[in-house]
């Protein structure tokens, strides 16, 4: 059993698939990496975290964050899913031990802009930040989202990294996925 870690867009179904993996194999903790981004920000504002879902100058610094905590998961019996919207393919592979971690990354360069805006509004609930941007601001972020999940489908290919596209028919593949862990 390998430890996970998922990168990947925002609202492209990370927190989904790590949920999904837990139910087949309860043993996984699941550690979302944007809630200590968040709190990074809040907190060391000196850092440069962002916590904007636009991936940029973030993803180099949470990347070396998150591999001085991947050392200390190399050494546990525990085994963890870690999942983050800001950290970007050519950033974690400067540190990730592929002997000890599977990785996917999740993205939907194959919709458009009103589709994947129309999942969000569905599926999302009252508490999401989607919720709180109005619809033109949801839009412009969502086109961004796609341009990226482009360039991290090419940079996934480029490098021989698992690429999820959850354009459509999102819970099928993501069942795939949390199926090879039984």
């Amino acid at each position: 059993m390998k430890n996970i870690f998922i990168g990947g867009v925002a609202r492209s179904w990370k927190g989904t698939l790590a949920s999904l993996i837990k139910q087949n194999v309860p043993q996984y903790n699941h550690i979302s990496l944007d809630y200590f981004t968040s709190a990074l920000k809040e907190i060391f504002p000196e850092t440069g975290i962002k916590t904007d879902v636009i991936m940029g100058e973030t993803s180099p610094k949470l990347a070396r964050l998150l591999s001085k905590v991947m050392d200390i998961i190399n050494t546990k019996e525990e085994k963890y899913i870690i999942d983050s919207a800001h950290i970007l393919p050519y950033d974690i592979l400067k540190y990730i031990d592929a002997k000890k971690w599977d990785v996917y990354f999740l993205g939907y360069p194959n919709t458009t802009v009103e589709e994947k805006t129309k999942v969000i509004l569905e599926k999302d609930d009252k508490n999401d930040w989607t919720k709180k941007k109005t619809f033109d601001e949801l839009c412009f972020k969502i086109k961004n989202l796609i341009e990226i999940s482009k360039t991290i489908e090419a940079e996934c290919k480029k490098n021989n990294i698992r690429f999820v596209n959850t354009s459509i028919n999102f819970d099928k593949q993501l069942r795939a996925i949390s199926d090879l862990y039984k």
